[in-house]
């Protein structure tokens, strides 16, 4: 009987349909494997091509036979090699798709043959069946299985071949429908073998799945009981109750602390444990639950049947208990009574060390390995207020103001590195309130049991008001070996300036006496007398200097204060050593102040201290040089007097004692220069008197210029105010040495 073309599209496409329908119901099974939707895909682009041969007309129906053939083709050979495990590119089996449709609509355009526009269609419809074929044949393996993937794989080899018969007998009429049908038997035989090797692939994967469940049950419960072994390994009493306070499990500490069973603990209340095994406990108000309901620790003390009372600090923890709605806690209990004990052992210790510490005017310190301090322990502040705490974190060379490079600190830093102990090392340190402060320190290395050095322990001690003792010692000790300098010196040098005038004086007087150049009205007894008399004279002025500075150092000497008009008074200074300036060939000059000035000062004081100055500088200049006395005001309220010259100049070295009393710029007892070295003493003296401010500057060989500052009147003053001066003022070099 024959079989119309129609009726055999007609069973092609529903057999088709059934096939697409069958894997893709297998694909949505769990642990189905990859590729099902793909080769889904293909069966149901199969049915689509032969459907279109039953219920399309010819000629449209072999365009989308042929591009539904080819899609089919490409979706199986994609399907099974992802199921073989390669990865597959959905966009490059899409182009692949799309380049079909476009060959096929570009040969219906072009009035290309059918032949010339199937035959390239139908090749790659072959290739990717025989390419399936190929592919399942070479992944077969031993036993059952691998069969089915060889038989599998010629199944798809033979109905890629069978697909070259359409293009070549469909004109046949009485062969196409037998070429149908039997595509459709090997296209079911394909369908039905892949289902056979997805679904042994789904069972193997289910039983590897079901191994390994089996092998993780068998994990977990060596898990639970290892951890149970763990617990149970672990000192401190553990149990877990829920939130009845009914226990569910409990180590083997806590059965050994409440003596019970510990397989018998689980369903039983703690309280009636606690109350079972004759234990009284006792809490201290809890306190609020921590982050992640973590609640922090209480104290729990029990007194146990023996007497004895432990106290344990118990911690809890919230636990969703396994398979049920309800909650609990695992409790830990630590024993903290030896603990407690030598805390408190500790915090005696520590307070008896701390209580000596704060009894102590001196401190304890310690150092890492890098000399960082890293602690410190202080008593009373001391004189300073020193706060050693504030150098944590830094080393000693860092805290110090000191220069690093001195020979004191390279000896210090050498004992350092070889890590020997030292004591009694002082150094200077910046206050809180930036004045300098002194510290003394002792020092130990010390070590770990390794012998690794750890760092320095040492004591600390505040020497700022020790340091100041010595600096004033030392002053006074300096001031003391200068004044005893300066009397010697002051002593040589009297003792040449009496004995000069002293000497002519008996010498005139004994010849006067003795009529040695006859009768006493010879001419030249004149010249004799003249000479006692300026003998007597000079030493009248050193005796008056003597007792001015005697005064002033007693302060005796009144200061009468008025309004003095300082023109007249320079012109009157000048005048008493205008003489012994001419003699020299000394230009004098006398500056003229541009506005009258007027000094609220002792008359007396000032005419003493320009003429002091005038004397100076008549005294020091050598012939021929030149003297400038002239004033100004200055500072506002301030008239600065300056007298300059151009004598030998005072050295520097001399400068900070010039003012100092029986001072002279020369050391030397028999200097050309007479005087008793007063005379800047007293200027200075009655410069203070007046609260004004003395200068001196000098160059030796050049000149020197002095300026005294003193009060302007300004305003109404009183006609005469009385002081008594201080004595004079020293002022001593400060010892820079360090301690």
């Amino acid at each position: 009987m024959a079989i119309s073309l129609h009726t055999a599209a007609l069973s092609a496409m529903l057999a088709s349909l059934l096939l697409a329908a069958a894997l893709t119901y297998l694909r949505s099974i769990p642990n189905a494997p990859s590729g099902l939707s793909w080769w889904a895909g293909g069966f149901w682009a199969y049915a689509g091509a032969n459907g279109c041969v039953a219920f399309i007309a010819p000629e449209p129906a072999s365009i989308f036979l042929e591009i539904l053939l080819a899609m089919s083709a490409v979706m199986l050979a994609a399907g099974t090699r992802r199921f073989l495990g390669y990865a597959v590119l959905a966009q490059l089996v899409v182009l692949g798709i799309s380049l079909i449709v476009f060959w096929v609509l570009a040969a219906e355009i072009f009035q290309l043959p059918p032949l010339v526009r199937a035959v390239p269609v139908f090749i790659l419809a072959v290739g990717g069946l025989i390419f399936s074929g190929l592919s399942l044949w070479r992944k077969s393996g031993t036993g059952s299985i691998g069969a089915g993937y060889r038989i599998t794989g010629v199944l798809f080899v033979f109905w890629g071949l069978l697909q070259l018969d359409y293009p070549i007998l469909r004109d046949v009429e009485w062969i196409a429908p037998y070429g149908f049908l039997l595509a459709q038997v090997l296209a079911i035989a394909c369908a039905i073998g892949l289902m056979i090797i997805a679904h042994h692939k789904m069972i193997a994967r289910a039983e590897t799945e079901a191994a390994a469940r089996h092998a993780a049950d068998d994990a977990l419960l060596l898990q639970l009981d290892l951890r149970q072994h763990i617990i149970d390994a672990v000192p401190m009493p553990i149990f877990v109750e829920d939130d009845n306070g009914l226990l569910v499990n409990a180590n083997s500490a806590f059965a050994q602390l409440t003596g019970c069973n510990q397989p018998d603990v689980a369903g039983k209340n703690i309280d009636e444990i606690w109350s079972d095994a004759g234990i009284v406990q006792a809490l201290e108000p809890e306190n609020a639950a921590g982050p992640e309901g973590m609640i922090q620790p209480v104290s729990m003390v029990l007194a146990l049947p023996s007497g004895q009372a432990r106290s344990y600090a118990v911690s809890k923890m919230s636990l969703a208990m396994p398979g049920e709605s309800r909650s609990g806690s695992v409790v830990v209990m630590q024993d903290m009574t030896d603990r407690n004990r030598t805390e408190m052992q500790l915090h005696e210790s520590e307070k008896r060390f701390r209580d000596f510490a704060e009894a102590s005017s001196d401190w304890l310190w310690e150092t890492d390995a890098e000399g960082r301090f890293s602690y410190f322990a202080h008593g009373a502040r001391d004189y300073s207020g020193l706060i050693p705490e504030s150098n944590l974190g830094r080393t000693r060379f860092e805290a110090t103001i000191e220069d690093l490079t001195s020979e004191k600190w390279r000896t210090h830093i050498s004992d350092i590195e070889a890590q020997r102990p030292f004591s009694g090392f002082r150094y200077l340190l910046r206050g809180e309130e930036g004045h300098e402060v002194a510290v003394m320190i002792n020092g130990m290395p010390f070590y770990d049991d390794d012998g690794t050095f750890l760092g320095y322990r040492g004591t600390g001690s505040d020497v700022t008001r020790q340091r100041e003792a010595e600096i004033s010692r030392d002053r006074a000790l300096l001031d003391a070996e200068r004044a005893n300098r300066a009397k010697s010196e002051f002593l040589a040098t009297m003792s040449h300036e009496f004995r000069t005038p002293l000497n002519a004086i008996l010498g005139f007087s004994e010849m006067l006496s003795q009529e040695v150049l006859g009768p006493v009205g010879a001419p030249a007894y004149r010249e004799y007398a003249d000479a006692i008399n300026d003998s007597g004279n000079h030493m009248l002025a050193l005796v008056n200097d003597i007792l001015d500075i005697s005064a002033i150092e007693a302060g005796k000497r009144v200061i009468m204060k008025e309004e003095i008009g300082l023109l007249e008074l320079l012109r009157e200074s000048t005048v008493e050593v205008s003489k012994i300036a001419a003699d020299k060939s000394i230009n004098l000059e006398v500056g003229v102040p541009g506005e009258p000035l007027r000094l609220f000062a002792d008359l007396r004081s000032v005419r003493q201290i320009i003429l002091n100055l005038l004397s100076n500088a008549v005294k020091f200049t050598p012939e021929s040089g030149w003297i400038r006395l002239s004033a100004q005001s200055d500072r506002g309220d301030m008239i600065a007097i300056v007298v300059e010259d151009s004598g030998e100049g005072i050295a520097a070295d001399k400068l900070p004692t010039i003012t100092d009393p029986f001072s002279q710029a020369s050391n030397h007892p028999h200097h050309s220069h007479e005087g008793t070295g007063l005379g800047l003493s007293i200027v200075k003296s009655l410069v203070d008197a007046h609260s004004g401010e003395l200068r001196i500057e000098s160059t030796l060989g050049v000149g020197t210029k002095v300026t005294v500052w003193l009060h302007a009147a300004l305003g109404p003053k009183p006609a005469l105010q009385e002081t008594t001066s201080a004595g004079p003022k020293v002022d001593i070099e400060e010892d820079s040495d360090d301690i």
